[in-house]
């Protein structure tokens, strides 16, 4: 079945709509014999069948969309879902607009007259410039929300229960598309949804209510998606949600927002970032595959570091991230935070939820559809030569250790902007803060460990525990661990190593090699080749000679 995000992005010039419908759709579709034999049931007068479709079949709905689309197949302008059928008139202009929209009604007519497809004259909406169309308002200026769905909720009375609860968030989940702050209104409602939680509607509950009834009579007008317009994506983080939008010419076509799941919100800040551009690229798949001009934008400066690095530089769980998004021609650029106004209110009220729906969604399932990337079963220590036992004891020294402390602390809730804001004792860190990141409470340069002060001196004698020379010690090193200054620590250590300097052999110096001096010229000549002024030459000398 076609959903309305399969319509809206053909409406970027729509000015003038009819709306048609199938008058008894169902019963217009006729049934074989096999089909008809199923739909038997029993009278007084005795068995009975259909001889054409009926309502209340599961499958009528998707069987009457295919004949319906096979019969209208290759009219442009007219689209078909269930038995509405939508006529466009699109232009620069309004006489422009209808002349098209005329000429589209014209040979939808022709059409229906040859397949004999019979139309309702009492449902018929005839040169308008806006129209209800499955729940929602076209109209010449975007996408509205349908006023009566608005009232609906208006006229709600506060619920009584859990169940009470759940109807209320539910029929304005189906607004949500319109609503950027609704899922951080609704946090007390849906706690009290919880299998848990005992029921106790208390005031904050009325206010929740009154705030969402009063959001409901803001909503804002949305703009079509134009396929022949730049796009670009805001998206951002924070620490519970992530916000994205869809937006061209500065204008929202689309949005979305979710929660992060507990394992997520333990990310260190430029994951999140990065995992709003791939949340965001995920969501709006069908907008963005395959086409050029996509920016996003994020007000995370040192994700732009990133995407300009070889990925196998980044940490494991940022290059699952990168990887995802080679599947889309993006330009990552930095924005600062105060004008990601959009994503930056989404990600602060996201939907208590990993799926999320855009602007455009209604209550089915898109038709195209992106596999999610797992990053959160992503485990570095998986990577590493180190046992969980070494793991712990790292965790537990960094937990005791000041420095690392507050470098954890960083790279949990972002960096600064330059490197005169960061904290004097994170500092040295500041050259490689792309690459850091934290895991089950152990901070990571990569794929390597960073190890605590007070374990370095034992790592130092494990790594030199063979005695070999201090470049293999490092080269042995650097796979797996990591510290500032560790290259010349190693070196420092290995030079001082008193069973090293003991069996040390000593380096000699090699003789001269001479020869005896001739008694005569040209005794003992040498030869040398060489390019002069690009000729081959050769140049023969007597040993001895002056």
């Amino acid at each position: 079945m076609p959903t309305l995000e399969d319509v809206l992005y053909k409406l970027p010039k729509a000015r003038v709509f009819t709306l048609v419908d199938a008058r008894d759709a169902f019963l217009q579709c006729k049934l074989d014999e096999p089909s008809s034999y199923m739909t038997t049931f029993w009278t007084p007068w005795g068995r009975k069948g259909w001889l054409k479709l009926p309502f209340g079949v599961s499958v009528a709905p998707e069987v009457y969309q295919r004949k319906q689309h096979e019969l209208l197949m290759g009219l442009s302008g007219v689209e078909p879902i269930a038995d509405d059928i939508l006529v466009v008139g699109c232009g620069d202009s309004d006489e422009e607009a209808e002349c098209d929209h005329d000429a589209k009604l014209l040979a939808l007519m022709v059409r229906c007259r040859q397949v004999k497809l019979r139309l309702s004259i009492k449902k018929l909406q005839f040169k308008v410039t806006e129209v209800r169309f499955h729940g929602h308002i076209l109209s010449s200026t975007g996408l509205k929300a349908d006023p009566e769905k608005v009232k609906a909720v208006l006229e709600m009375p506060h619920p009584s229960d859990v169940k009470g609860v759940q109807r209320f968030v539910g029929f304005v989940t189906y607004l949500a598309k319109f609503l950027p702050r609704l899922s951080e209104v609704c946090e007390p409602l849906r706690r009290l949804m919880d299998k848990d939680t005992i029921w106790h509607w208390l005031p904050k509950h009325d206010a929740a209510v009154r705030e969402i009834k009063q959001l409901v009579t803001q909503t804002p007008v949305l703009r079509y998606y134009n396929v022949s317009k730049p796009v670009t994506i805001q998206s951002d983080s924070s620490q519970y949600g992530l916000g994205c939008c869809l937006m061209q010419e500065g204008q929202p076509v689309a949005f979305a927002s979710r929660a992060l799941t507990p394992t997520e919100q333990n990310y260190a800040q430029i994951e999140k970032e990065c995992l709003g551009i791939v949340f965001a690229c995920q969501r709006f798949h069908h907008y963005l595959y395959g086409r050029d001009n996509i920016t996003a934008e994020t007000d995370h400066k040192p994700l732009i570091a990133i995407f300009s690095k070889p990925l196998l530089t980044a940490p494991k769980r940022l290059q699952s991230m990168l990887l995802a998004l080679q599947n889309y021609n993006l330009k990552v650029v930095y924005k600062p935070g105060p004008e990601m106004y959009v994503s930056d209110t989404l990600s602060r009220a996201t939907a208590s939820g990993t799926h999320t729906r855009s602007m455009h969604e209604q209550h089915a399932v898109c038709s195209l559809q992106t596999e999610q990337v797992d990053v959160e079963h992503i485990n570095q220590a998986d990577y590493l030569n180190v046992t969980d036992q070494r793991l712990i004891q790292i965790r537990q020294h960094t937990d005791r250790d000041g420095q690392l402390q507050a470098l954890r602390s960083v790279i949990m809730m972002g960096w600064p902007d330059c490197r005169e804001e960061t904290a004097l004792a994170v500092r040295e860190y500041w050259p490689i803060k792309e690459e850091l990141s934290v895991q089950n409470g152990v901070i990571f340069k990569s794929q390597r460990v960073v190890i605590p002060r007070s374990l370095r001196p034992e790592m130092l004698a494990r790594v030199h525990s063979s005695h070999i020379g201090g470049e293999a010690c490092y080269r042995q090193a650097r796979d797996t661990l990591y510290w500032p200054g560790m290259q010349s620590e190693i070196k420092d250590y290995v030079s001082k190593c008193t069973i090293c300097n003991e069996y040390a052999i000593e380096q000699q110096r090699e003789t001269m090699m001479s020869h005896e001096l001739p008694m005569r010229p040209w005794q003992i000549v040498s030869l040398d080749l060489f390019q002069c002024n690009g000729c081959e030459t050769a140049s023969l000398v007597s040993v001895g000679a002056k």
